[in-house]
C-alpha cells in the first residue's frame, strides 16, 4: 500500500484521525466526549533522531508516532527502544526549562518540523482552542491549565507512543517480526510506567484506510481540569438528550427509530451527541453535516452548513426546493465565524403522516451533496 515510509508519515500528518480510528475508546466519531489530534509535524529532530509524526491534544497529551512497514526488519525488535528513546530524549531536552523558558524551547523544536505547521506554541493553542470540547468555555483559563499541563506531561513522561505499521505493496504482514516485538513489549513494559504503549496496523480495506490495534498495553493518560469539566457537561448532555428522547410521545419515538433503520440502508449511521444524533457515512465515518435535534416534544431534522460550491447552496439560493415537496421545512440563512460568507441551514419537521422512507430518500440527496472540501 506504501511504497515508502515518508509517504505513511505525510498522509498521518494530514489526517491525525487515522490514529484515533484504531483506539476506540478515544476516537471522536465514537466518543463526542474525546478530543482530537493536532498534528505538529513530521521529522521532528532531536538529538537522537528525528520523530516520525508528533500530534498533541488540548489535554497536552503528545502522541510520538514511529512509522514502519512490514518488509523493515528493524520492526522485529529495533523500533521498540527507538520509539521510546525519542520520548525520553525529547523529556532531557526539555527537563531543565521552567515556565516561559520551557514554552519558548517547545515551540522551538517543533518548528524544526518537515512541514511544520507551527512557529510557536502560541499558534499550536491557537489550533487547539477549535476543538468542540471547548466550545463555550473559558480559553484564556484553558490556556493557564494547558501551560502547566504540557509542562508536567514532558517532564514526567506522560504520553501516548504508537508504533504504527502498515503494508507495502510486496509485504502484506510480517507475523514473525509483529509477534517477536509484541513478546518484547509484554516482557519489558510494567504497569508503573505512564505512558500509553501501542502497536498498530493501517491498511485499506473497502478503499479506506482503517487501523487497528495489535498490542496495548494501556496507561490512562490524565486530563486537564477544564476539559475533564467540559467532557463531564457533554456526558451529562447527553443523558439529557436520551431524556427527551425517552419523553417523547410514543409514536414519534418509533418515527425515530424507523427512520434510523431506514438510514443503514443509505449507508448513513447516527452517532449520539448532546442535541441528537449526528449522521456519519458508514464507509468514511466523516460527518454528512447532518443530524436529527431532539426536543422535549418533538424532533427535526438538520442539514447545516451549506455553503458554496456544493449544488444544494445554488439551489436553495435559487429557491429551488421541489426535492423537498410535501415536507413540512424551513430554510434559514446562517453565518459562521469559521466559514465566512453565507450559509444556508434547511430544517425538515416529520409528523405522523410523514413517509419515512422518502423521507430517508431526501435526508441521503441532502446529506450527501457535501462541499468539495469535506
Amino acid at each position: 500500500m506504501f511504497k515508502t515510509e515518508s509517504e505513511l508519515q505525510a498522509r498521518l500528518h494530514l489526517d491525525p484521525q487515522l490514529v484515533l480510528s484504531g483506539l476506540p475508546d478515544i476516537n471522536p466519531e465514537f466518543c463526542p466526549d474525546a478530543p482530537g489530534l493536532v498534528s505538529l509535524g513530521r521529522e521532528i529532530q532531536l538529538s537522537s533522531g528525528a520523530i516520525d509524526n508528533l500530534f498533541i491534544d488540548i489535554n497536552a497529551v503528545l502522541t510520538f508516532v514511529e512509522c514502519k512497514r512490514y518488509s523493515d526488519s528493524r520492526l522485529k525488535r529495533e523500533v521498540y527502544p527507538q520509539v521510546i528513546n525519542y520520548a525520553s530524549d525529547l523529556q532531557n531536552q526539555l527537563i531543565h526549562y521552567n515556565g516561559k523558558v520551557f514554552q519558548k524551547r517547545f515551540g522551538d523544536l517543533i518548528s524544526t518540523a518537515s512541514n511544520a505547521c507551527y512557529k510557536n506554541l502560541d499558534a499550536v493553542m491557537h489550533a487547539l482552542s477549535k476543538d468542540p470540547i471547548l466550545e463555550g468555555k473559558k480559553v484564556s483559563e484553558w490556556r493557564q491549565q494547558f501551560l502547566e499541563r504540557l509542562e508536567f506531561n514532558v517532564k514526567n513522561g506522560v504520553c501516548r507512543v504508537i508504533i504504527l505499521c502498515a503494508p507495502e505493496p510486496n509485504s502484506v504482514f510480517n507475523y514473525r517480526a509483529v509477534r517477536n516485538l509484541m513478546q518484547l513489549m509484554t516482557f519489558s513494559e510494567c504497569s508503573t510506567s505512564r505512558y500509553d504503549l501501542v502497536l498498530m496496523d493501517l491498511r485499506e480495506e473497502h478503499d479506506n484506510l482503517v487501523s487497528k490495534i495489535i498490542w496495548r498495553r494501556y496507561s490512562a493518560l490524565p486530563q486537564i481540569p477544564l476539559v475533564a469539566e467540559s467532557i463531564r457537561d457533554i456526558s451529562a448532555g447527553i443523558d439529557r438528550m436520551k431524556e427527551r428522547e425517552e419523553g417523547l410521545p410514543p409514536d414519534r419515538r418509533v418515527l425515530i427509530d424507523r427512520l434510523l433503520e431506514a438510514l443503514s440502508d443509505y449507508g448513513l449511521v447516527a452517532v449520539e451527541n448532546t442535541k441528537g444524533y449526528a449522521l456519519m457515512d458508514a464507509d468514511t465515518r466523516k460527518s454528512v453535516y447532518t443530524s436529527i435535534a431532539i426536543r422535549d416534544q418533538d424532533w427535526t431534522v438538520v442539514r447545516h452548513q451549506i455553503r458554496p460550491p456544493e449544488s444544494l447552496y445554488e439551489l436553495e439560493a435559487n429557491g429551488h426546493t421541489d426535492i423537498l415537496d410535501g415536507f413540512n421545512f424551513t430554510i434559514q440563512r446562517k453565518r459562521s465565524a469559521l466559514a465566512p460568507g453565507k450559509l444556508y441551514q434547511i430544517e425538515i419537521a416529520p409528523d405522523a403522516s410523514t413517509d419515512i422512507n422518502r423521507l430517508a430518500h431526501v435526508i441521503n440527496q441532502i446529506a450527501r451533496r457535501v462541499t468539495t472540501e469535506a
